[in-house]
């Protein structure tokens, strides 16, 4: 019997499933799709989910000067209960690293910057949901390379499958490999760079293969 490991970005895989539509995104139903990845005598070893707590951080909108606190929005309200969910469901061993609002900056969503710059929209015009803050992870990817390094030399897997679609963690997937690891990479069909296809044994995804935008 093989023991399979995931290593799950969460932030690529929700933004992957939402545009898709693929599933209801909550704990079981990634456990479900993990499951796909299984042949008859596998076993889940664990599910490592890698994520952020939302923001706490306290500010005012550049366009309409409302006061927001971050922490009692509807998106961190979401993503409270939906960290609750992988923290009750059986073999996630949740992983967090730190949202970090950089220098209280704010963006220009980027269809509204497309819109300024072709001057089909004036300043005038912005809403302020055509603004969101510069929120950054941090931590992720370090705990990544290091949870794969640990199991890689640990001996603790037989399997590594990866739902990711960043080239950063190659370092630690060379290792894994050089182990003995068989390593299998589910990029949930976003296209990949050639030195991350290059060092993972397979790619396989479970889900249905989105209709090509026209």
């Amino acid at each position: 019997m093989r023991k399979v490991a995931f290593i799950i970005d969460g932030w690529f895989m929700r933004k992957r499933i939402f545009s898709m539509k693929s599933f209801l995104y909550t704990g079981p139903e990634i456990r479900k799709y993990c499951k796909q990845h299984l042949k008859e005598e596998d076993s889940i070893y664990r599910i490592f989910y890698y994520d952020t707590e939302p923001i706490r951080a306290k500010g005012h909108n550049p366009v309409s000067k409302e006061f927001i606190d971050f922490g009692q929005t509807p998106v961190a309200k979401r993503q409270d209960e939906f960290l609750r969910t992988i923290k009750r469901t059986p073999n996630f061993a949740l992983r967090l690293g730190k949202s970090e609002w950089q220098n209280r900056n704010w963006m220009l969503r980027p269809g509204k910057l497309r819109d300024l710059l072709t001057r089909s929209i004036k300043v005038d015009d912005l809403t302020e949901n055509d603004v969101v803050p510069h929120i950054e992870q941090k931590a992720v990817d370090m705990k990544m390379g290091m949870d794969i390094a640990l199991l890689a030399m640990k001996k603790q897997a037989d399997v590594l499958i990866v739902i990711s679609g960043d080239a950063d963690i190659v370092p630690a997937l060379k290792l894994a490999r050089r182990e003995g690891m068989i390593v299998g990479l589910d990029p949930l069909w976003h296209p990949i760079k050639d030195d991350l296809a290059e060092h993972v044994d397979f790619i396989a995804t479970h889900v249905p293969r989105p209709e090509p935008e026209e």
